[in-house]
């Protein structure tokens, strides 16, 4: 079960809003549930993204992306 905080986490990464920094412990644990993935950028940059898993937690939910970002 995800806590307040990581739930409002894995919101924040579907809308954009911020940069959200991937040693965060929230994202931590939403790597742990495998809902968002960390990939690794050029220069050592990691970027954060939904994973098919996470983006079906927030479909069911109500907050597909696709319905966001309209």
């Amino acid at each position: 079960m995800l806590s307040p905080h990581e739930l409002a986490t894995l919101m924040l990464l579907n809308s954009h809003e911020r940069r959200i920094e991937s040693l965060d412990p929230d994202v931590l644990a939403l790597r742990r549930y495998e809902l968002v993935e960390v990939h690794e950028l050029r220069g050592g940059v990691a970027a954060l993204q939904i994973s098919a898993r996470g983006r079906d937690l927030l479909k069911r939910l109500g907050m597909d992306a696709r319905r966001l970002n309209r």
